[in-house]
């Protein structure tokens, strides 16, 4: 009858012929603290970019071009809202240390201006669109005061019909701006080498 094995042997055995690469995990360790470095600065209220920037020289260029750029093209979505801060400055100054290009820079700067007409560009197209069907829904008001003899009122937010047509077009154009958006990352992200 053979020998029973505990859990620790068996767990030992499954992990004899795992090595460990210290190497990367150094290597991920330095691209996370770049990481947290570059988010620290974007989301803070204070002008922390000398102290930040100095930190972040610290670290060799490959290091710091490959962590910054994570960073960059996390950093690059689609706003719901009207862009009122300074985050894409921060995001251009963490660019210029990651490369030199001004290629980059100039190519950051139409993204920039791309993701801050995104939301204006929304709430445009919902204020048209309300525009348009609110003399429908008033004659619809209209059509069950006369049915019902009592007064009702109608929303846009409580019509199926303008409520789908709107997401509908809200869909549309979310895909349209999320596929420029995606090129232009793509491109960004060439300069980072």
């Amino acid at each position: 009858m053979g020998r029973i094995k505990s859990a620790w042997e068996i767990a030992l055995e499954r992990t004899e012929a795992i090595e460990i690469d210290e190497e990367k995990i150094r290597h991920d360790g330095i691209i996370d603290a770049i990481r947290r470095l570059a988010g620290a600065y974007i989301i803070s209220d204070d002008d922390i970019f000398p102290s930040t920037k100095a930190k972040l020289m610290e670290y060799g260029i490959e290091d710091r071009r490959e962590a910054l750029k994570k960073s960059v093209m996390s950093s690059l979505s689609l706003p719901q809202d009207k862009v009122e801060d300074d985050r894409y400055q921060k995001i251009r100054n963490l660019i210029a240390l990651a490369t030199e290009d001004e290629g980059a820079l100039a190519l950051f700067d139409q993204i920039a201006g791309f993701l801050m007409q995104y939301p204006i560009h929304r709430s445009d197209m919902v204020e048209k669109m309300k525009s348009q069907f609110e003399p429908a829904l008033r004659e619809k008001e209209e059509m069950l005061r006369r049915q019902y003899g009592q007064d009702m009122h109608l929303t846009l937010e409580s019509d199926k019909e303008f409520m789908e047509l709107l997401k509908k077009n809200l869909d549309e154009l979310d895909k349209r701006y999320s596929s420029t958006l995606a090129g232009a990352k793509e491109e960004l992200e060439s300069y980072f080498g």
